[in-house]
């Protein structure tokens, strides 16, 4: 009976995506499914890089300080933090487009969530370490299918796009086994990768006004790997170091986006579905017979995402952002448990951006975010109440080529800088874009 209690939190790191990919979105709340111009839109929206625009790319680094509080709900109502431990997850995007085509990839940690306890804490017999880190190589291929340098004369500027992911997981989980007299410990470790296909349509109605959808299909994947004990001497017949393997399913996710944006001020809004329900049970098949197989519920729902943002360039080199968002639970308060405390998240955000050339800006955000207490129903794990906060910093450079400048297309003469201007008042102004043109600078 002590072995059964040994995985059950193994796979329940509930809501362990990873939504900020990019320093622009996370400061305006998550928002990217109708954002144009950033390179971003190679995770977020792959459609709308089919602009005919050159080449975009950008690199970036978020810093996560994650605080987890768990109080004991039964006597003597312990307490305990979860250590502070700083997670880096990066992210690349790369397109590159030509009349109506782009091609494209990202790269980065799509995937993850960590959480440490302090040695001696009171429920170190359900959870001292668990983690899971995804890294997920997204390729893809878009079209425009209307619009400017559309495929289809007069039709609606309407961009599709294909694409195809790869997930490589790293699974891990540690924690003290009771053995009355003496305390065991047992450490997990996992990996596997899976495949998915990825889908996004983006519409740009008017030349300020655009809507998007994306959907990104779940993962399945077969994880091996080890299961390493130590125990007392008189158990070691019952829990030898062996191989071990476990299912993991990363879920469906879809995202509908609208935004509003022109060369001063944009907003956008985000409703994402991520379909946790793919997540009824957890299974651990222990290579061993004497070690008993780990069958447990799990019962996770879809959740839903809620995520606002806006812009304002007081200058055309230099963002300011701010955002707030929502995120659900995943998992009931019957499988709540110390090995992955989830609970629904509320975010404030703010951000800069500088252009410090023509193609290259750095974007720097903040988020605060406050994990909404919980309080645990399981009959497998300790009655405890669950809260906390979240910190996170990122910085993306960006570098953006644009093969068409906007002066060229609409017949404008080159910009003339500004000492000819004060020298050659009698010049005349270049023309104004036309009303119905499509292609002006994207707002960042």
């Amino acid at each position: 009976m002590i072995l059964l209690s040994l995985a059950p939190g193994l796979a329940r790191a509930g809501g362990f995506e990873v939504p900020d990919q990019s320093a622009v979105a996370g400061a305006t709340g998550g928002t990217g499914t109708a954002r144009r111009g950033d390179p971003s839109s190679a995770w977020y929206q792959p459609a709308e890089t089919a602009d005919g625009r050159g080449f975009r790319g950008g690199l970036g680094l978020l810093l996560a300080f994650p605080t987890i509080g768990a109080l004991g709900l039964e006597e003597p109502r312990e307490s305990a933090s979860t250590e502070l431990a700083v997670s880096p997850p990066p992210h690349l995007h790369l397109s590159y487009s030509e009349n109506e085509w782009s091609v494209g990839m990202y790269v980065g940690v799509s995937h993850g969530s960590s959480v440490q306890w302090p040695d001696g804490w009171w429920g170190r017999f359900e959870a001292m370490q668990t983690g899971i880190l995804g890294i997920r190589a997204q390729p893809f291929f878009a079209l425009r299918l209307g619009g400017e340098r559309g495929l289809i004369e007069g039709f609606p500027d309407i961009r599709v796009s294909l694409g195809a992911h790869v997930d490589t997981v790293r699974l891990e989980q540690q924690r003290m086994l009771d053995f009355i007299d003496e305390e065991g410990r047992v450490h997990l470790l996992f990996w596997g990768a899976g495949v998915g296909g990825d889908a996004s349509v983006y519409y740009q109605a008017t030349p300020e006004l655009s809507f998007g959808v994306t959907y990104k299909s779940r993962t399945w994947m077969r994880l091996n790997g080890d299961a390493d004990f130590t125990v007392p001497d008189p158990f070691i017949g019952r829990a030898p170091d062996q191989r071990a393997s476990a299912e993991l399913v990363i879920p469906d996710r879809l995202v509908f986006g609208g935004g509003w944006q022109n060369d001063v001020f944009g907003v956008w809004a985000d409703i994402g579905v991520t379909f946790w329900s793919v997540r009824d049970r957890t299974r651990v098949d222990f290579e061993r017979d004497v070690t008993r197989d780990i069958d447990t519920p799990a019962n996770w729902h879809d959740a839903v995402a809620l995520r606002l943002g806006a812009a304002v360039h007081p200058i055309p080199e230099l963002h300011g952002r701010a955002g707030v968002f929502f995120d659900q639970e995943v998992g009931p308060a019957d499988t709540l448990a110390a090995s992955s405390p989830d609970m629904a998240r509320l975010g404030l955000t703010l951000g800069v951006g500088v252009d410090i050339t023509r193609e290259l800006g750095a974007d720097l955000y903040y988020a605060y975010v406050a994990f909404l207490p919980r309080e645990s129903t399981s009959l497998d794990a300790a009655l405890a109440r669950y809260s906390g906060e979240l910190h996170l910093v990122g910085l993306t450079l960006r570098l953006v080529v644009d093969s068409t400048p906007a002066q060229a297309e609409t017949g404008a003469e080159p910009p003339v800088p500004e000492a000819e201007r004060s020298s050659d008042a009698t010049e005349a102004p270049a023309e104004p874009a036309a009303p119905g043109d499509d292609e002006e600078e994207p707002a960042y």
